[in-house]
């Protein structure tokens, strides 16, 4: 694959998904709404921070605070509220979103399934329907946002399985392991028909998955635990890399190391130790674990992009240097061989976390939930430091 001559040669963007920013959706919209309605989040996504209507607005701040890229995703619920039957006021939206990235500078990634689903696919990812349905919202998208070189055709698909089919803390809500594989399978199968109709209608664009992937240690130095640590890495971080199938990049999404016993491999709700500082999520911060998975992966010889890697805290200082660690371990990376061509912080606004509702802050923006003003945060200012050792012409940083 050729990289797109005008695209910037290392993309350094933000990255949101369209149910935690755009807001206003009814409490059937999708199957996270029904769950939020049902009470089983902290609190239901509700408005949450109107980008569905704000986002000329938020391109022009994360423009002003450096970024050259901008990862979104589409909802599926909106472009296809029945089966086959397409919206063409949302696609619009979309449209005008494309559009509005180049007028701001902003190379799109687009995201055509970050976790949420129609509820006319009644069996979610297990419908036998699925795949090919799936495929057919991705090529027709593909088709019309032609703006959109880089593209994620599902986002996580292994915590989609582990959160709604192993831990039951996201719909469908089970404790069904066996299921879960079955899940995982399928939105593998869903993305290769998903990348070849949208290669036959546009063959020069770059499509992925955005992998997420944990740097797995052992508890303990003993045989039973690095067994634990080598068998989760196998399962969780490279089976679905393996069985992805075609792909023009890997997306990586990374946070957080684990630390692993057979005790938490048979049960991954149990937490193991957590060493060293840790986030509003209870993650570990561990720069090396990042630089060591992105090494690794680099052996792979595929171009990387990091789809997704950030910190929830109100502690701007530790954003920073959180931004300013990540950076330095991904440079080391690219110095060691990985090809890493692209990193995007998550989030650029803060959001609804899901099952954790709008308690963690991960955004560069704040927003106030009840004016909807934007600030830009103190922790930024690391993010457009790297953006002027990148672009000499990007914007001075933000007050510390």
């Amino acid at each position: 694959m050729t990289w797109p001559a005008d695209a910037p040669a290392f993309l350094l963007g933000v990255a949101t998904s369209g149910h935690q920013v755009d807001g206003d959706q009814p409490p059937a919209h999708n199957d996270w709404t029904a769950w939020e309605h049902a009470g089983r989040t902290r609190e239901p996504s509700g408005a949450a921070v109107r980008h569905w209507q704000r986002f000329p607005q938020d391109l022009a701040l994360f423009r002003q605070i450096g970024a050259n890229a901008y990862r979104f995703s589409l909802e599926w619920s909106r472009l296809e509220p029945a089966p086959g039957e397409y919206d063409d006021e949302a696609l619009a939206h979309y449209q005008e979103m494309t559009e509005a990235c180049r007028v701001h500078g902003l190379e799109p990634l687009v995201t055509v399934s970050h976790f949420t689903l129609p509820p006319w696919l009644t069996h979610g990812w297990l419908s036998p329907e699925a795949p090919a349905r799936f495929a057919a919202l991705a090529g027709r998208m593909a088709a019309a946002l032609d703006p959109v070189r880089f593209w994620c055709t599902i986002n996580e698909p292994n915590v989609l399985a582990l959160m709604g089919y192993v831990e039951g803390q996201w719909p469908p809500g089970q404790h069904r392991p066996g299921t879960a594989a079955g899940v995982l399978w399928a939105q593998l199968r869903a993305h290769r028909a998903a990348y070849r109709a949208m290669k036959q209608v546009r063959p020069a664009i770059w499509v992925g998955i955005a992998h997420h992937l944990v740097h797995f240690r052992p508890a303990r130095a003993t045989p039973g635990d690095r067994a634990a640590a080598w068998t989760a890495d196998r399962i969780f971080n490279q089976w679905p890399i393996r069985r992805a199938g075609p792909q023009d990049f890997l997306g990586v999404n990374y946070y957080a190391p684990r630390w692993v016993s057979p005790a938490t491999l048979a049960n991954p709700s149990l937490v193991g130790p957590v060493p060293g500082p840790t986030t509003a999520m209870g993650w570990s911060v561990d720069p090396d674990g990042f630089r060591q998975t992105l090494v690794r992966l680099g052996r792979r010889g595929q171009p990387l992009l990091v789809t997704e890697n950030g910190i929830a805290t109100d502690d701007e200082a530790a954003r920073g240097a959180y931004i300013a660690q990540h950076r330095a371990a991904l440079e080391q990376a690219r110095a060691a061989g990985a090809d890493v061509r692209g990193y995007f912080y998550w989030s650029g606004l803060d959001n609804f976390e899901w099952a954790e509702g709008y308690r963690p802050h991960f955004g560069l923006i704040a927003v106030n939930r009840d004016t909807q003003e934007r600030t830009v945060k103190p922790g930024a200012a690391a993010f457009t430091d790297w953006a002027r050792a990148i672009r000499p012409d990007a914007p001075p940083p933000p007050p510390r």
